[in-house]
């Protein structure tokens, strides 16, 4: 086998490894679990090829959703006031939080925008009918959990609770003289809770670490044979030759690595946006949607876009430093475009941040680097600034 044969498995994408039954022995589980319901999907029954179609359902791998059949006004309430809270506590435990209803409405943050550009003359009464009709006919709840229901093959009673995702999924019932807040800190805590003796229904609320020390094993492993294959190549005098080929090759693969872990970030004095931990990673955005996440990343406070006219100067005083535009007019003109009461233009800004990030770290690494912020709410970005080097002015 050649080098390049042996370097490329390092790159690809994770291989799903056999799934190997575990023998279930008698156990004592924390009382959290007393007369609940779990219910366990086995990771070879999954549909994983709809799942992953269905755009909605992009999770990533490693999430928490919580579901009731129908949504009651107590869960609601409460997940739409702590959401973010909820999103960090998940976020400590290795895994990303998901609320439906939260996801369906802000399905339109791209739609009415892209209508409003489309469809110049068509009212915004009309907009909002348009997208109301495609919410109602594509995005209704009980129509998109049946399908993620579906999709993952689950066919238990478990009516309300959280689903988690590793190498399968794990349902844990809320019961129903439960209140939501119980049972969420109940199962938060319980998400770190480590029994090797606990059998499969329990495996999925915390990551298998038990393939880890294999495949760390096998990856040495592998370094070895590299490290061996290109001592021959300097023995023989190719290794002058390969080396540009091989260092090539490992820049390209690289470029596309999903991080899981949040690394510091500098800010150049040409406005660059770099991640030095991650290879030195740029990224890029165009020249107005860097500004706005600038404009972002330099504020501490939260901002409430029905005020993000009082930033305006400091806007322009970003985007004319970041744009290489030499007209200030057009400059001016494209800020105060935005600007306008109920321009909903920022939430593509936003989408493309997110897209950006998400394109190199896992998704609850990603959201610590995008700007967040519950619908109707004050937006922010949530990394620690201390992790934040500004090589340029943005004042």
């Amino acid at each position: 086998m050649g080098i390049f044969g042996l370097i490329s498995p390092f790159f690809k994408k994770k291989e799903k490894y056999p799934y190997t039954p575990r023998v279930i022995e008698k156990v004592i589980l924390p009382a959290f679990f007393d007369d609940r319901k779990i219910d366990d999907v086995r990771p070879i029954d999954v549909d994983e090829t709809n799942l992953k179609g269905y755009e909605l359902f992009n999770f990533g791998e490693n999430f928490v959703l919580y579901f009731e059949n129908k949504i009651s006004e107590e869960s609601d309430t409460y997940i739409r006031q702590n959401y973010t809270d909820l999103k960090e506590q998940f976020y400590n435990k290795g895994r990303d939080f998901f609320y439906l209803p939260i996801l369906l409405e802000n399905i339109d943050f791209e739609i009415l925008p892209a209508l409003k550009s489309s469809f110049p003359f068509l009212s915004d009464n009309i907009n909002n009918r348009i997208i109301d009709e495609l919410k109602t006919a594509k995005f209704d709840y009980d129509a998109i959990l049946s399908d993620f229901f579906y999709f993952i093959v689950y066919k238990g009673t478990i009516s309300k609770g959280c689903i988690s995702r590793n190498s399968g999924y794990t349902i844990v019932e809320q019961k129903n003289e439960e209140t939501i807040e119980e049972f969420m800190k109940g199962y938060i805590e319980n998400l770190s809770f480590k029994n090797p003796n606990i059998g499969a229904r329990y495996y999925c609320l915390e990551t298998n670490k038990k393939e880890l020390p294999s495949i760390q094993e096998e990856s040495l492993e592998r370094l070895k044979i590299i490290n061996e294959e290109i001592e021959q190549l300097r023995k023989s005098g190719q290794l002058a030759i390969l080396a540009p080929k091989i260092y090539e090759f490992l820049k390209k693969n690289i470029d596309g690595i999903i991080y899981n872990n949040t690394y510091p970030m500098v800010i150049t004095e040409d406005f660059k946006i770099l991640i030095p931990h991650c290879n030195n990673h740029e990224i890029k955005l165009s020249h107005f949607t860097k500004a706005i996440y600038l404009l972002f990343l330099s504020n501490n406070e939260p901002i409430d876009l029905k005020d993000l006219y009082l930033y305006k100067d400091r806007l322009l005083f970003i985007y004319k430093q970041v744009s290489n535009q030499n007209s200030y007019d057009r400059i001016k003109e494209t800020v105060e475009e935005l600007l306008k009461e109920d321009n909903q233009a920022i939430y593509v800004h936003f989408s493309r941040i997110r897209k950006a990030f998400l394109n190199h770290f896992s998704e609850f690494i990603a959201f610590k680097y995008y700007i967040t912020g519950d619908k109707g709410k004050p937006k922010k970005i949530m990394l620690d600034r201390e992790g934040v080097t500004f090589n340029c002015e943005l004042y």
